[in-house]
């Protein structure tokens, strides 16, 4: 027996039970894999908004004039008295919400009564959005979790 070199590796049957546990497994996690897409995209294009925002009221304040933060569908290029956001990727301004926000040279919004909102939906499943409120004194109050309907 000293002379007889031990077989060593995997079966056949082995090898495709391995394969058959690694499918399943990663059917289970597709799904979720295509709602963390959804949530990263709602999230990336709230952070873009609450970034032009912010720009917005620094630049409206630091070249003491009004500046106009304008929500559109499309891209439009950005002007002397104009930040235009777009959202990226499958996501959408809600219908009714407010699709503009002027910032004063005092870093106030312009014609506020109340608090201005926002709200991120995304097309793909339409249930899931990002509501940002903005204070009459121009401060991002809240970026919360809703959902469209």
């Amino acid at each position: 027996m000293r002379g007889i070199i031990p077989q060593e590796g995997f079966t056949l049957v082995e090898l495709m039970v391995t394969i058959a546990v690694m499918v399943i497994i990663a059917m289970m996690a597709a799904p979720l894999f295509g709602d963390m897409l959804i949530k990263q995209n709602l999230n990336k294009s709230a952070e873009d908004l609450i970034s032009n925002i912010n720009q917005a009221r620094m630049k409206a304040v630091l070249e003491r004039r009004q500046i106009k933060v304008q929500l559109n569908s499309t891209y439009i290029a950005d002007t002397d008295n104009q930040i235009n956001w777009v959202p990226s990727g499958k996501a959408q301004l809600k219908t009714g919400s407010d699709t503009s926000i002027i910032f004063l040279m005092s870093g106030l919004v312009k014609d506020a009564t109340g608090d201005t909102t926002f709200e991120i939906c995304n097309k793909a499943d339409g249930k899931k959005s990002k509501i940002i409120s903005i204070s009459k004194m121009g401060i991002i109050q809240s970026t919360t979790e809703g959902s469209c309907s």
